[in-house]
């Protein structure tokens, strides 16, 4: 035992191992107050089963850390530094609105307040040549300024992408005089844009000092159970960083957690020879939905957090509220509505008797017999179907004048609607047919649905992994460490030379050389393209670091092809320019092996049947223990399939198999 996957999501802590080619689960309450407590937990748990893990070398961790620090606002105390004129860049943002018709509208406080802005004389233009000397009693000054009380600063000087030199000047005048943590956008954002820059800056310096002592948190317990293995966290972008790297640049690992789905998706998909994907992960509070075509996942630049931009590259995950503890409720005009309220871990949907009164999806699955009493969550968490029929009814049903199954139905269908406009968001509203997929759900919730959306989009086929309810934290294990390295240009694309770009993807080459697993290192480098003129890029890789014109033309060729499909046009005679250009350096672990660990038949399996409600009516369905199956056994449908850490609905006419890797095979 290696390395260890560790997945923190808003009900549960997931504990994932793989021990010659079998996973072995452990699943402990997340603790939202303080998620390093439940990591911990979870990694008692994990030695106390089997000492070896004692002996692990890494440990890949995927955290909400900072997800959860900028959405409650519990980031550190933050000043920002910046040129003298450009003090309310986070203010001003951009034109657009969100509600363009709203007339309260107002935007969220920036995550830096006015009075902790400060500014200095100095000017660099946009080619790095220092226009006016950065005023260094002006600095001085602003230190006196800053509060006591704050804990990091951000520093964003105009074009700092160009010419670094005022903001290594503006940090190192600030370490000597008691400012410990500073952040220069030149290390965290070094490209064009000042409003997405600065932002991105000032979340991670907001970011820096929670996520130091979260992680100093984590290894202290690790020692204490008597574990030293490095850790080693996702970045947004599907990849692991050493923790050096993500206590400096936290802001990289926002959708820490999300990305090691997809990144499991990929693998499973992979396992099974199928190259597009829709993955789809539904956990307690929230869905998240990704394209993966050809065997990669869909990667951007242009997201957000909390209506605050971030520019660093991400997975190009969709999230939505809708969860198995998301809240049905009836809305002023009579409508039925689900999320995004949630009832989360503590007190959780009605049936688990903590003490919640609303009722959720996990209620409504109850009511209808999709989950059953007898096979409590996650092996430990029983269900009390009388509180969810109490629930719905009090709530949904006597309101809208349903009956039981009718109003249980209802929050089913709302909830798979807000499901199908993510997907299409991810699929068809970026040129993508969605029958061209497969549908790869997983989470403790999303198999339940996975079925009936396919079925409603006309998606030919669900893959549901094995373990398909901690399928983040082994999508962890089957993760690379990556660093990415990026050159603003904005040239026009006729007029660069070559040469040029390939010195710069060389130099990158050099500086990665500290990357973690060098055994087996990849490159990928690739260019931000654009028609002259726009405000948007697209991605393009290359076919090496050594360019010529001819692999130019192509790239450019490429571009054109993929506006067309992004876009629905493209304009092969306009000016193209190049915005930037990218590395990325993944060092390669060791593949991951998995052999079924599923030993049984049908019959060993079968638990008998039960009545179930589904969209076409009640009807008498078998049931069936997923660790129970075996290698080749087929089902069909109407079935119930429960494990340890989700419950599998195939739906009527549908038809399962289960495949060599343990992943279980629907045709809709």
């Amino acid at each position: 035992m290696r390395r260890v996957g560790i997945d923190v999501g808003g009900t549960f802590t997931d504990v994932v191992t793989v021990e010659n080619g079998e996973i072995k689960t452990y699943k402990t309450a997340s603790t939202p107050e303080n998620p390093a407590i439940g990591v911990g937990e979870g990694l008692e748990i994990l030695v106390s089963d089997n000492p070896n893990a004692k002996r692990v070398q890494y440990i890949h961790h995927g955290t909400t850390v900072g997800t959860n620090a900028l959405l409650e606002g519990k980031t550190a105390l933050t000043a920002l530094i910046t040129t003298a004129g450009f003090r309310d860049v986070l203010e001003i943002g951009r034109q657009d609105r969100s509600s363009l018709y709203d007339l309260d509208f107002s935007r969220t406080d920036p995550v830096i307040p006015r009075r902790l802005r400060f500014t200095v004389p100095e000017r660099i233009n946009p080619e790095g040549k220092i226009l006016k000397p950065l005023d260094i009693k002006s600095l001085e000054q602003v230190c006196q300024n800053i509060p006591d009380s704050v804990e990091s600063v951000a520093v964003s000087t105009l074009f700092s992408f160009t010419n670094p030199k005022h903001e290594r000047t503006i940090k190192k005048y600030l370490q000597a005089h008691g400012f410990k943590e500073v952040t220069l956008s030149s290390e965290v954002l070094p490209e064009f844009r000042e409003y997405e820059r600065t932002s991105t800056t000032a979340i991670n310096a907001a970011l820096k000092p929670v996520f130091q002592e979260y992680l100093g948190q984590l290894e202290r317990r690790a020692e204490e159970i008597g574990i030293d293995g490095v850790w080693l966290v996702m970045q947004s972008n599907g990849g692991l960083i050493e923790p050096e790297m993500a206590e400096n640049q936290p802001v990289r690992t926002i959708l820490s957690g999300p990305a090691g789905g997809v990144k499991g998706s990929q693998f499973i998909a992979g396992l099974a020879n199928i190259d597009d994907v829709l993955s789809l992960d539904m956990g307690g509070t929230s869905t998240d939905v990704c394209l993966i075509k050809d065997g990669e996942a869909s990667v951007t630049t242009d997201w957000s957090i909390k209506e605050h931009p971030v520019g660093v590259s991400s997975l190009d995950v969709h999230t939505i509220g809708a969860g198995g503890g998301s809240i049905a409720w009836v809305d002023e005009g009579g409508a039925l509505r689900v999320g995004p309220k949630s009832a989360g871990a503590d007190p959780g949907p009605a049936c688990y008797s903590r003490g919640g009164e609303s009722p959720t999806v996990t209620d409504a699955h109850l009511v209808l017999g999709r989950l059953d009493p007898d096979f409590p969550l996650a092996d430990s968490l029983t269900l009390d179907k009388g509180a969810a029929n109490r629930a719905i009814n009090r709530e949904i049903a006597e309101p809208l004048e349903l009956t039981m199954s009718q109003a249980a139905q209802g929050i089913l269908n709302v909830a798979n609607s807000n499901m199908k406009k993510a997907l299409r968001l991810v699929s068809v509203q970026q040129g993508h047919d969605p029958r061209d997929f497969a549908l790869l759900a997983y989470g403790g919730a999303g198999p339940l649905h996975a079925t009936q959306l396919a079925a409603d989009m006309s998606i030919p086929r669900v893959i549901i992994p094995p373990a398909a309810g901690v399928l983040s934290a082994l999508g962890l294990l089957a993760s690379n460490t990556r660093r990415e390295f990026v050159y603003s240009i904005l040239e026009d694309f006729d007029e660069l030379p070559p040469d040029k770009l390939n010195r710069q993807w060389m130099e990158a080459k050099d500086k990665a050389s500290s990357n973690l697993e060098t055994s087996s290192v990849e490159y990928k480098p690739s260019l931000g393209m654009r028609y002259k003129g726009q405000s948007y890029h697209l991605r393009i890789p290359v076919s090496g670091m050594r360019v010529d014109k001819t692999d130019l033309h192509d790239a450019k060729k490429a571009f054109h092809q993929l506006h067309k499909r992004k876009y629905g046009h493209s304009r092969v005679n306009e000016p193209v320019e190049i915005v930037n250009q990218r590395l990325d350096v993944i060092g390669k672990i060791e593949n991951l092996k998995l052999s079924t660990g599923i030993r049984g038949s049908n019959e060993k399996a079968y638990l008998g049947t039960r009545q179930v409600v589904f969209p076409s009516g009640t009807e008498e369905t078998e049931i069936y223990k997923y660790e129970r199956l075996a290698v080749g056994n087929s089902l069909a449908g109407p079935a119930i399939v429960h494990s340890r850490d989700s419950t599998i609905t195939i739906m009527p006419g549908q038809k399962a198999r289960i495949n060599s890797e343990g992943a279980l095979l629907i045709e809709v």
